[in-house]
């Protein structure tokens, strides 16, 4: 298994899961290995590992314009890139969300949502499409699905899908914390959780992107999840050291 991804999500994708398509879908974890690949063979990942958040922003500074560069490269071949006024043109009058993180849409099916994502909550992409893996593992009701490239004023964006069900009543941290309790997950912060077992990081778990649906049954909608880094220095167990 490749080392760009995190230990636990190695183990999720290949001793758990035997490395089945049905858990997570294929444009995402080929985005994920182009992303690895870039980072590994850049001149970024040859020098010594960060240690501070300072120095993880730095070398995602020089390992994203290489990301991205062969992200769009990859698109362009793969029939992936859709460019940026037609997508507008396709979608803007569907709009049915916006953070600061990514712009929602709502598909002419009703049934599924279009998101925008420019990975701003990430200092790289390979973050970003760890966590899209990850999450089909740990919230797979409300997986994600890479169907497209664009651009969202001028920055590259990742499209991707979600199911869409109509849900009004937010999740009181009363249950979703219980909830977490039994995956391995203690509340630090506010409304973010970590797995000091897994090195994972979960953040943003406050009512409006945590819902109940009509069976009570709690659905994560925009989980931001990080996998523990030596600079975090939060003492994880599977503390992620790629490419170092």
């Amino acid at each position: 298994m490749e080392e760009h991804y995190p230990q636990i999500l190695r183990r999720y994708m290949g001793e758990e899961r035997i490395g089945s398509y049905e858990y997570y879908d294929k444009a995402t974890k080929d985005a994920a290995d182009i992303c690895g690949a870039g980072q590994g063979a850049s001149k970024a990942s040859k020098r010594s590992e960060p240690i501070s958040r300072e120095e993880r922003s730095r070398y995602s500074g020089q390992v994203r314009p290489i990301e991205e560069a062969s992200l769009r490269q990859w698109a362009l071949e793969n029939q992936l890139w859709v460019n940026g006024n037609d997508f507008l043109q396709q979608y803007h009058y569907r709009q049915i969300g916006a953070g600061a993180e990514q712009k929602v849409y709502l598909k002419e099916d009703g049934l599924t949502v279009i998101k925008l994502n420019t990975g701003r909550f990430h200092g790289n992409w390979l973050e970003y499409f760890n966590r899209l893996l990850f999450h089909a593992f740990l919230f797979p009701a409300t997986k994600y699905t890479t169907v497209g490239f664009s651009e969202d004023e001028e920055v590259l964006a990742v499209i991707t899908e979600q199911p869409f069900a109509i849900l009004t009543q937010g999740a009181p941290r009363n249950i979703v914390e219980p909830y977490l309790m039994k995956q391995g997950f203690t509340r630090f912060k506010n409304d973010d959780y970590y797995s000091r077992s897994t090195s994972v990081k979960l953040e943003d778990l406050h009512d409006e992107n945590v819902f109940l649906d009509d069976e009570g049954h709690l659905l994560f909608i925009d989980p931001v999840i990080y996998f523990e880094t030596p600079d975090l220095k939060l003492n994880g167990e599977m503390i992620f050291r790629f490419p170092f």
